[in-house]
C-alpha cells in the first residue's frame, strides 16, 4: 500500500473509531451513571483520577518511544540499508521493553501504598465503601500495569503507520463494554467492584493481544537481551521525553489556569461557559485530530529515510489539510453558533457562543502549522528548544488572562490569552521550523496562510449574508450550512489544492468508478 492511501486509510479508521465511541459514549454515560448511582459513579472517577499523573507520564514515554521507531522504521526502508535499520529499531524496542517494564514496577510500589494510605486517610469515603474502593484501586494499579508495559508494541503499529489494525482492538473494546452496561442497567445490583473489574479486564485484554500479534508480526519486536539496557538510548529517551513533558505540561497548565481565573473572577457559571466551549470545539476538531495521528508517523520515517523534499512536501500537506479539516466543521458552525447552542442547550451560558469562535479560531491557527511541529519532534532537530517555547507560549496565556483580570476586562481576557497563544504558537512554529530545517515562512504564507484567508473572507462572508436574510430557525441553520459548505469547498478544490493533488483525486474516483462498472 502506498503512503498516501496509507494515510487516508488511517485518518478513515481513526476518526470512525473516535466517531463511533461518542455515540456510544452518549448512551454507555448515562448507562454507567444509572447502573451505579451518582455515589458510586463519583466514587470510580475519584479512585480512578489518582492516576492521571501516571497516564500523562504512559502517554510522553509512547510518544517518545514512537518517534524513535518511526525513524529507524524511514532508515530502515533505505537503499542497501533494510538490515542495519531493522537491527536499530530492535536495539529501540528493547530499550522500551526494558524501561516499560521497570517504571510501572517502580511506579506501582511506590505509588500503591501512596493509593491506599490516601484513601484510608484523605478522601472522604462513604462508610461501607473502604474495601469496595481498595478493589478498584487494585484493579485500576493492575490495568495501569499492562497498559504501560504494552507501550512498546502498540507504538510499533503507529511507527508501521498501521494505526488502523489497532482501532479494530479500540471498537470491539467499545463495544462489548457498551454491551455490559446496558446489561447492568437492566439488572440493578451492586456493580462498583465487579463493574471496575470489568474496566481492568477490556483494558487489559486488547493490549496483551496487541502485544502477542507484534511479536509475530513485526521483526523489530524481538528481545534481546544484550540490547536490553544502553546508557545512550536511555539518555536520548529521556531527552525527548523531558522535551514532550515540558510541552503537554504547560498544555495543563494553560487549561486548568483559565478555569482557576474564571472561577475566581466570574463565578462557576462562566466556567460551564468554558465547558461547553471547549467541548463543542473538541468535537469540531476529531477529524483534525485523526489526520495529525496519521500523518505524524509518516513524517518520521521521511526523517528516517533522510527523504528531506519528501517531507517538506509532507509538512506542509498535513499544515494545508489539518485546517481545511477544522474549517469545514468550525466555519458554518461559527456563523451560527448562537442558535445551535440556544436549540442545543436552551439556556446557554454566557459568553459561551463567542468563546466557541475563539478556541476555533485558536484551533485553526494551530493546525496551519501542524506539519512544522511533526518536522520538528520527527527530525529531533531543536526539539528541546522547541518544546520550552511553545510550552511557554502556552503558560503565556495564563499571564494575559490573570493581567487582563486585573484591568477589569472580564472575560474577554479570556479571549485576549487564547488571541495570544494562537499567534505565540504559530510563530514559534515558524520561526523553528525555518531554523532546523529550512522550511521556508514565505512558501507558508502563500501556500497555506493566504489561501485559508481568501476562503474564510469569501465562504464566510457568503453565509453571514445568508444568515442576515433569513430569521433564526432550524432551516436558517440548514441553508447556511449548506451555502458556505458548497463555496467552502468550491474554493478548497480550486485554491488550496494544487493541481497535481487534484489530478490524483480525480484519478481515485476515476478508478472506484470503473470498479463499480
Amino acid at each position: 500500500m502506498s503512503p498516501n492511501k496509507r494515510i487516508v486509510l488511517n485518518v478513515i479508521a481513526t476518526y470512525g473509531r473516535s466517531l463511533y465511541a461518542l455515540i456510544l459514549g452518549l448512551f454507555s454515560g448515562r448507562w454507567v451513571l444509572m447502573a451505579l448511582g451518582t455515589s458510586d459513579y463519583g466514587l470510580m472517577g475519584l479512585i480512578g483520577g489518582l492516576v492521571t499523573f501516571i497516564s500523562v507520564f504512559n502517554t510522553i514515554l509512547s510518544s517518545a518511544v514512537g518517534r524513535f521507531y518511526a525513524v529507524s522504521v524511514g532508515a530502515s526502508r533505505k537503499d542497501g540499508n533494510y538490515i542495519n535499520g531493522l537491527e536499530e529499531c530492535r536495539k529501540w524496542f528493547n530499550t522500551a521493553v526494558f524501561l516499560h517494564t521497570l517504571m510501572p514496577i517502580i511506579l506501582v510500589v511506590a505509588g500503591y501504598p501512596l493509593g491506599v494510605w490516601a484513601i484510608e486517610n484523605v478522601l472522604s469515603i462513604p462508610d461501607g465503601r473502604y474495601e469496595a474502593c481498595l478493589w478498584i484501586w487494585r484493579f485500576t494499579c493492575c490495568s495501569c500495569i499492562v497498559s504501560m508495559i504494552s507501550v512498546p508494541f502498540n507504538a510499533m503499529y503507529v511507527a508501521r503507520q498501521e494505526i488502523a489494525e489497532l482501532t479494530i482492538y479500540g471498537v470491539v473494546a467499545t463495544t462489548f463494554n457498551a454491551l455490559v452496561l446496558y446489561y447492568m442497567v437492566g439488572h440493578p445490583s451492586d456493580w462498583l467492584v465487579k463493574y471496575s473489574a470489568w474496566t481492568a479486564f477490556v483494558a487489559v485484554v486488547p493490549q496483551i493481544l496487541i502485544a502477542i500479534r507484534a511479536l509475530i508480526k513485526y521483526p523489530e519486536c524481538q528481545f534481546n537481551l544484550n540490547y536490553f539496557f544502553s546508557k545512550e538510548r536511555v539518555k536520548a529517551l529521556a531527552r525527548y521525553s523531558f522535551a514532550r513533558f515540558w510541552s503537554d505540561f504547560s498544555n495543563m497548565i494553560s487549561a486548568q489556569g483559565q478555569s482557576i481565573l474564571v472561577n475566581k473572577n466570574m463565578g462557576v457559571v462562566y466556567n460551564a461557559s468554558m465547558t461547553v466551549a471547549t467541548s463543542v470545539s473538541g468535537h469540531s476538531t476529531t477529524l483534525a485530530n485523526a489526520l495529525s495521528g496519521a500523518f505524524w508517523p509518516a513524517i518520521a520515517n521521511k526523517c528516517g529515510e533522510e527523504k528531506h523534499s519528501d517531507m517538506m512536501t509532507m509538512q506542509e500537506l498535513a499544515s494545508r489539510l489539518g485546517v481545511i479539516l477544522v474549517l469545514v466543521f468550525a466555519l458554518p458552525l461559527s456563523i451560527e453558533v448562537e442558535e445551535i447552542l440556544r436549540l442545543w442547550l436552551v439556556n446557554p451560558p454566557p459568553f459561551s457562543s463567542i468563546l466557541v469562535i475563539v478556541i476555533l479560531f485558536r484551533m485553526a491557527c494551530l493546525r496551519m502549522t501542524d506539519g512544522y511541529w511533526m518536522a520538528i519532534l520527527g527530525s529531533g532537530k531543536g526539539v528541546l528548544r522547541y518544546s520550552w517555547t511553545v510550552g511557554w507560549a502556552e503558560v503565556g496565556l495564563v499571564i494575559v488572562s490573570a493581567a487582563g483580570f486585573v484591568l477589569g476586562c472580564g472575560m474577554w481576557s479570556i479571549v485576549a490569552g487564547y488571541l495570544f497563544s494562537a499567534f505565540g504558537c504559530v510563530f514559534v512554529r515558524l520561526w523553528y521550523g525555518r531554523r532546523f530545517l529550512g522550511i521556508g515562512i514565505r512558501q507558508w504564507c502563500l501556500n497555506v496562510a493566504w489561501p485559508t484567508f481568501i476562503i474564510l473572507m469569501l465562504a464566510g462572508g457568503i453565509g453571514l449574508i445568508t444568515r442576515s436574510l433569513m430569521s433564526a430557525s432550524v432551516w436558517r441553520i440548514v441553508t447556511v450550512t449548506i451555502i458556505s459548505e458548497i463555496i467552502f469547498l468550491v474554493l478548497v478544490w480550486r485554491i488550496m489544492l494544487k493541481e497535481s493533488e487534484r489530478g490524483r483525486i480525480l484519478m481515485a474516483i476515476k478508478k472506484l468508478k470503473n470498479k463499480k462498472s
